[in-house]
C-alpha cells in the first residue's frame, strides 16, 4: 500500500520537524503498550474475568541493530493494523494536516506519535495479534506499508521491532533505555522490563502516589516523595493532594516548600510542576499550569483527557489548560489561605521567603485572583510589626478611610525614618512600609482595597489635618506662607512643579511630593534607568513653615538679603533631591552653597 507523494511529503516534515527531541519516541510506543494493556483488563472486566500478568518488555539485538518493544495486551488484527497504523496513508494529505495543526489527545493511540519511531529507525515492524491469526506491519517510512501474515506467532498483544539507524545505536544501551523508562515512563500502571540474556529488570516503579487518595497515603510517603521532586531534606510548608473529577478531571500533588530556591528570583525561573497523562511524563516546561507568581509550587499534575498538540512539546491557549490552572491556582491559594490563619508564625517564615514572589501576582492575573492575593498579603508598618490590610484598617483613626503606604529603600530603617512620615507619627496614623522589589509595581495596578483607597504618603494633596489637627504654640502672619511660597515659585522656576505648605513635615524643612495619580519618584527611578522614559516628571516642592531653616528663608526675604536667601533656597532643594534620590542639576553649586553656610555659621 503506497503513500501518495503529497502524504509522504508531510510525514517526512512531522517525523523530522514536529518533535523537539527524538528521545520521545520510546515514550510514545510504551504509552501504546500500556493502553493496549488498558484495554485488555477493561475488556476481560466486562467478561468477568482477571488478567493479573500484564507486562511490556523492552529488549535488544546490537548484532542486528533492532530495539524490541513487546506488549500481551489487547493487540490488532489486520484492518486494525492497517486502520490504525495506516490513518496517514488513507485520511488524506488535508485531513492529516489540518490534524497536525489541532490538538488531538494522541495519548495511548496508534499513529501519529507511533510515527515519531522513524526519527531513530530505518524501518519498523509491527507484529500483532488480538487471539488469533498474527500479521506483521512493515514501513520505511517514505515509500508505504505492507500488511501479511506474521513469521511469528502471538499469543496476544504487539511486538514493534526497530531497525536502528547507525547514527542512533545508542538507544541499544541499557542505561540509556533505563534513563528514558526513568524519565518519561518511571509511573506506567504496568510492569515494564529489560530482558537480556534470559534476565528480566524491572525498570519502573509502577507506583504513583498522586493517584492515591490522599487519606492512604502517609506523612513519612509525602516527605519522602517531596524530597526525591524538589531534592529537598525536610518538611515542606503545605501539601495539597487532589483528585478532582468533573468538566475538567485531573489528579495533582503540589507542594509548597519551607525554603527559598536559590534561583527564585532569576529572570529566567520556570514553574516546577511536572505535567503527566496518564502516568505518562509530558513536560515540566512552559506547561501554563501556573502563573509565575506561583513558581516556586513542586509537584504532579495528571489528566487523563487533556488534549494537546501533535508533539506534546507545548501547551498553546488550551481551555482545558486554562480550567486546570484556574483551579490549581484556588486550591493552592485556599491552602495558603488556611496556613495564614492557622499558622502565624509558620506563614511569617513562608512571606519573608516568598512574599515578593506573590506579589507579581497584584500585576498579573483575574481580578478575584488580585483580591484573594491581597488578602494574603502581610506588610511592615510603623510599629515594626507585620500586618495585613484587614487588620490595617481596624486600626485606622476615626475620620481616615484611606490607606497610607511609602514605597522606597530595601533598608527598612532608611525608609521609616522617610520626612514623609514625620505627620503620620505625630498623629498616630499607621503607614504600610513597602520595600520589595515589585511593590513599586503593584501600586500602579492595585488602587484600593474594600473600598478603601491605597495612597501614597509622597502625594502632594494628602491633608493629614482634615483627620486630626495638630496643637501648635507657633502663630504665623497670614502673610507669611505667601511670601514663602511666591519666593521658592520664583527661585526654582521650572525645576519644579508647584510649592505647598505642608502637614507631613515635623522634622524636616522640605520635601518633594508627587502629583496625585503620577508615579512614584522610585518607579520613576527604574524606568529612567531602563531609559523607558526620556525624563522624570517635575516634583511639588512641599515646606514645613515651622521649621528653623524655612524660618530663616523667611527673614532673609523680609529683610531683602537675596543672596542670603537664594543660598538657603538652593540648600533646602537640595536635600529635598537626596532625600527622594532625586538628580540634582548643580551639584558644584550645591557644595558652594554648603561650604559657604558651613562658614556663616554663627
Amino acid at each position: 500500500m503506497q503513500f501518495t507523494a503529497e502524504v509522504g511529503k508531510v510525514l517526512q516534515m512531522m517525523i523530522h520537524s514536529v518533535y523537539k527531541n527524538e528521545d520521545i519516541f520510546l515514550r510514545e510506543l510504551i504509552s501504546n503498550a500500556s493502553d493496549a494493556c488498558e484495554k485488555l483488563r477493561y475488556t476481560l472486566l466486562e467478561e468477568g474475568k482477571v488478567e493479573d500478568n500484564l507486562e511490556i518488555n523492552i529488549s535488544t539485538d546490537h548484532k542486528n541493530n533492532t530495539l524490541i518493544i513487546e506488549d500481551n495486551g489487547i493487540g490488532m488484527s489486520r484492518e486494525e493494523l492497517i486502520n490504525n497504523l495506516g490513518s496517514i496513508a488513507t485520511s488524506g494529505t488535508q485531513k492529516f494536516i489540518e490534524q497536525l495543526k489541532s490538538a488531538t489527545n494522541m495519548i495511548g493511540q496508534f499513529g501519529v506519535g507511533f510515527y515519531s519511531s522513524f526519527m531513530v529507525a530505518e524501518n519498523v515492524a509491527v507484529h500483532s495479534s488480538n487471539g488469533e491469526k498474527t500479521y506483521v506491519w512493515k514501513s520505511d517510512g517514505q515509500d508505504g506499508f505492507s500488511v501479511d501474515e506474521s513469521d511469528i506467532t502471538l499469543k496476544r498483544g504487539t511486538r514493534i521491532v526497530l531497525k536502528l539507524k547507525e547514527s542512533k545505536v545508542e538507544f541499544l544501551e541499557r542505561y540509556k533505555i533505563q534513563h528514558l523508562v526513568k524519565t518519561y515512563s518511571d509511573h506506567i500502571l504496568f510492569p515494564i522490563n529489560f530482558i537480556d540474556s534470559e534476565e528480566k529488570v524491572r525498570l519502573n516503579k509502577e507506583d504513583a502516589i498522586w493517584v492515591k487518595s490522599p487519606n492512604t497515603v502517609s506523612e513519612a510517603e509525602y516527605e519522602s516523595f517531596y524530597s526525591h521532586i524538589y531534592y529537598m531534606p525536610g518538611k515542606p510548608f503545605a501539601i495539597i493532594h487532589n483528585n478532582i473529577e468533573g468538566n475538567v478531571s485531573y489528579k495533582s500533588l503540589l507542594f509548597i516548600p519551607n525554603d527559598k530556591p536559590y534561583d527564585l528570583l532569576h529572570p529566567q525561573a520556570k514553574s516546577r510542576v511536572k505535567l503527566f497523562i496518564k502516568r505518562v511524563f509530558i513536560t515540566d516546561e512552559e506547561s501554563g499550569l501556573l502563573p509565575s507568581y506561583l513558581r516556586f509550587v513542586k509537584g504532579i499534575v495528571d489528566s487523563d483527557d487533556l488534549p494537546l498538540n501533535v508533539s506534546r512539546e507545548t501547551l498553546q491557549n488550551n481551555s482545558i489548560v486554562n480550567k486546570i490552572k484556574k483551579s490549581l491556582v484556588s486550591k493552592i491559594l485556599s491552602s495558603l489561605e488556611k496556613k495564614k490563619n492557622e499558622d502565624t508564625e509558620g506563614f511569617s517564615a513562608f512571606w519573608s521567603n516568598f512574599g515578593d514572589v506573590i506579589k507579581e501576582g497584584l500585576c498579573q492575573g483575574a481580578l478575584e485572583e488580585k483580591e484573594r492575593l491581597l488578602d494574603l498579603c502581610v506588610f511592615h508598618n510603623l510599629q515594626d510589626k507585620m500586618i495585613s490590610l484587614e487588620e490595617y484598617i481596624k486600626n485606622m483613626k476615626d475620620g481616615q478611610n484611606e490607606i497610607y503606604y511609602i514605597t522606597g529603600h530595601s533598608n527598612l530603617h532608611s525608609l521609616k525614618n522617610s520626612p514623609h512620615l514625620d505627620g503620620f507619627k505625630k498623629r498616630g496614623i499607621d503607614v504600610l512600609l513597602l520595600n520589595g522589589h515589585v511593590d513599586d509595581f503593584w501600586v500602579n495596578v492595585i488602587n484600593q482595597y474594600k473600598n478603601h483607597p491605597l495612597r501614597s504618603v509622597t502625594s502632594s494633596s494628602i491633608d493629614l489635618d482634615g483627620i486630626q489637627k495638630l496643637d501648635s504654640e507657633v502663630v504665623r502672619a497670614n502673610n507669611d506662607d505667601e511670601t514663602l511660597i511666591n519666593y521658592l515659585k520664583g527661585f526654582l522656576d521650572k525645576k519644579v512643579k508647584d510649592v505647598q505648605i505642608s502637614t507631613k513635615l515635623i522634622s524636616e524643612p522640605a520635601c518633594l511630593s508627587i502629583q496625585e495619580g503620577h508615579m512614584s519618584p522610585r518607579m520613576e527611578n527604574i524606568l529612567a534607568e531602563q531609559k523607558h522614559i526620556v525624563s522624570r516628571s517635575l516634583k511639588i516642592l512641599e515646606i514645613n513653615p515651622n521649621h528653623q531653616v524655612i524660618k530663616k528663608l523667611l527673614k532673609f526675604c523680609n529683610n531683602g538679603e537675596d543672596e542670603k536667601a537664594a543660598r538657603i533656597a538652593g540648600l533646602i532643594f537640595g536635600q529635598a533631591c537626596l532625600l527622594e534620590n532625586e538628580p540634582i542639576s548643580d551639584i558644584v553649586g550645591f557644595v558652594h552653597n554648603i561650604n559657604e553656610a558651613i562658614v556663616s555659621y554663627d
